[in-house]
């Protein structure tokens, strides 16, 4: 298990990329996290190694190719708030993960012509399907500044700048995106992805309203998986 602690969004996909081909498991920390709740994730996930500067691995020598592992190998941990209790790691293989990923991509034809806006935070893990959904679908990812996560007004400048087709978040923030671009187009989006929360019953309309061939797709709680997660506690 690798823990990620990264402030750029590029580095932490590098980061994701190169702990996989490694054949390890990926811990995304929350750079705003509490230095505490740090050392007690990464305690609790048995964490070997820890990615914060980029610049440590510049002397590691590259692999020839990357590692092949199984479907139930671990990909990745993520760690729940805690806000009811001890947060609790939920590990994830990655036959569970490409199950889902797989799924969307087919059902809903995302291709190399796609592009994603990175809202999400790596902790998140709608991230997931941000990076390797567009990735393996050679697709691409515009990524949001650090300081502009939480500025709605950027987000929709980087949708229409960029030519965004895909949205993929929590019903919130595609509300925060469409209220700030008013009667504006949501620049090119086909597809709205949207789970992991109540869905207000007017959203669809105003998104068909400034984007009308737009697809919204309720997904609703967690993702499909081929195996239950297993939860560290």
């Amino acid at each position: 298990m690798v823990g990620i602690l990264l402030p750029k969004g590029a580095e932490q996909i590098i980061a994701v990329l190169g702990v996989m081909a490694a054949g390890a498991a990926y811990l995304p920390l929350g750079i705003d996290q509490p230095p505490l709740r740090r050392e007690r994730v990464l305690k609790l996930a048995r964490a070997k190694l820890v990615i914060d500067d980029l610049s440590v691995l510049s002397g590691v020598a590259p692999l020839s190719r990357p590692v092949v592992g199984e479907t139930k190998d671990l990909a990745y941990t993520i760690f729940t708030s805690g806000s009811t209790g001890e947060p609790k790691g939920v590990e994830i293989s990655h036959g569970s993960a490409w199950n889902t990923i797989a799924d969307i991509n087919e059902r809903f034809s995302v291709n190399e012509s796609d592009r994603v806006l990175a809202v999400s935070a790596l902790d998140f893990d709608l991230s997931v399907y941000d990076i390797f959904g567009l990735l393996s679908a050679g697709g691409a990812l515009v990524l949001v500044e650090e300081e502009s996560r939480r500025d709605a007004e950027r987000w929709h400048q980087l949708v229409c700048q960029h030519n965004v087709t895909v949205w993929n978040t929590v019903p919130a923030l595609l509300d925060m995106l469409l209220t700030t671009g008013g009667d504006t187009p949501a620049g090119e989006l086909r597809l709205v992805l949207n789970s992991g929360d109540w869905i207000s019953l007017d959203l669809p309309e105003r998104l068909k309203r400034v984007n009308p061939d737009c697809r919204f797709i309720a997904l609703g709680g967690p993702p499909r998986l081929l195996s239950g997660p297993t939860i560290l506690k």
